[in-house]
Order: C-alpha cells, then sequence, then structure tokens
C-alpha cells in the first residue's frame, strides 16, 4: 500500500478516502494557530445589520464557534452562511448548528462569484479571516458593490515541532508523494527541509487549490498536480492521474 504525506492535521474523513484507494495516510501539521479578537467578533456576531457571513476556513469557523450561543446568535438562522468545501460545511452544522452554501465552489473566486450571483449590491457581510487570508474574495465582492466587514480572528504560525516531525517522516516512512494545503504551510516546510538531508524534497508535490501552487512554484519546486476541488476525492485523482502518467511515458 503506497502512503501519502499529507501536510494537514489528522482528518478521518481523507483517512477513509484514501485507505478506499488503498493509500495510507501520513499527516505533519506545519502550522499553528493562536485565536485573537473574539471579543469583538462576538459583538459583530449580534450585529443584525449584516446579510450573512462568510467562513472560508476551518479555523474561522473554530473561532465563530468560540463565541458562539444558539440562543443569542438565532438572527443568523435566517441570514446566508458561505463556506468552501463539504468538510468545512459539515463543521458549520456541526459546531454552529447552520446550514452552508458554496460548498462545492471549489475555490475562493468561485465562491465570490456565486455570493455575487445570489446577493444584491449593498449587501453587507462578515467575514472573520486569518492574518495571511488572501484579498481576492473581498476585493471581488467590494468591486461588484457588496460590502465585506474583514476580522482577523487568529494568527498562523509555524508549527514548532514541524521540523523534528519532518525528520521521523523522513527517517521511518516511504511515502510516494506530498500534498500541500496552504500558502504558508508550503514555506515553513520548504525552509525546513533544507536544514536536513532527507528524501522528502525530491517527492512529487501535490497542492489542494492554486494559490498553494503558485506558492510552490515560486519556491521554485516543480508542481506534480493541484487538486480541482477542496476535498479528498480531488486530491487522489490529482495524484492518480499523475502517476498513470508517469508509467505510461515510461
Amino acid at each position: 500500500m503506497k502512503k501519502v504525506l499529507l501536510f494537514k492535521s489528522a482528518s478521518e474523513d481523507y483517512k477513509k478516502a484514501f485507505s478506499k484507494c488503498n493509500y495510507q495516510t501520513v499527516f505533519v501539521e506545519p502550522l499553528e494557530f493562536v485565536y485573537i479578537n473574539l471579543q469583538k467578533l462576538s459583538e459583530k456576531l449580534q450585529n443584525g445589520n449584516y446579510h450573512g457571513l462568510i467562513l472560508t476556513s476551518p479555523r474561522a469557523i473554530e473561532a465563530v464557534s468560540r463565541c458562539w450561543a444558539p440562543s443569542k446568535f438565532i438572527l443568523w438562522n435566517t441570514k446566508r452562511i458561505y463556506t468552501l468545501g463539504e468538510s468545512s460545511g459539515r463543521k458549520v452544522k456541526l459546531l454552529l448548528g447552520l446550514e452552508a452554501l458554496g460548498t462545492s465552489a471549489g475555490n475562493a473566486e468561485n465562491l465570490a462569484k456565486l455570493i455575487m450571483k445570489e446577493n444584491p449590491e449593498s449587501s453587507k457581510f462578515l467575514f472573520p479571516c486569518g492574518n495571511l487570508s488572501s484579498e481576492l474574495l473581498p476585493n471581488m465582492l467590494q468591486s461588484s458593490g457588496i460590502m465585506v466587514d474583514s476580522l482577523t480572528v487568529y494568527e498562523t504560525k509555524e508549527n514548532e515541532n514541524l521540523r523534528t516531525n519532518l525528520m521521523a517522516v523522513n527517517d521511518s516512512e516511504e511515502p510516494c508523494c506530498m500534498v500541500f494545503f496552504s500558502p504558508s504551510g508550503c514555506e515553513y516546510i520548504h525552509r525546513q527541509l533544507q536544514t536536513f538531508i532527507n528524501k522528502l524534497s525530491n517527492l512529487p508535490h501535490f497542492a489542494i487549490g492554486n494559490s498553494t501552487a503558485h506558492k510552490i512554484e515560486n519556491l521554485g519546486v516543480e508542481i506534480a498536480g493541484v487538486a480541482v476541488k477542496p476535498k479528498a476525492e480531488s486530491v487522489i485523482e490529482s495524484i492518480e492521474q499523475y502517476f498513470r502518467t508517469l508509467q505510461s511515458c515510461g
């Protein structure tokens, strides 16, 4: 059974999906998250002037859940909640008790187009996000007349155990490829792999989306494939397509 190195927190969804396709998963989390501005977020969540909420990362959903109380925020039951990815949609349901829209949009650009299509100009959305969040989505919405109130609710840092974990995987595992899930994660991993002799750097590099793929290429590394959607099945499809092509070339 081939092993795949996934640079993300351990996920039962990914483990099951990869196992079905005869892959074993190895997880390494390159990031740490510190939650900030939760008092301010709590105040904004009680403001009835927003038309909806945009949550483009699991950490943003987690930040909102830390301020959440169904009785206090019953007003959100009648508003639009947008997120990216089916697992994030499930997280919104589990932690906030709300139904999310946009789970199959695939990326921030498509999600912005969906929001623009479904909401009138002058709508106003609350956008809790991270300190490294891309400006693409809010810029697209604001250029169409939709107001976005962005609030940084978490900061992304390098996992202090990243180098140790990479060395352990290098010594004890034999993955066939690596999958990257964020631009910042790419940077931290690439930097740490420069600090010791390893086999990992030569493995095929896959990315969860275009911004992560661009980051890998900017670091001077060739990209083997990009998942069309932020879900396990799309990642597997990208990996299998690469190895099929490799075999046909051989």
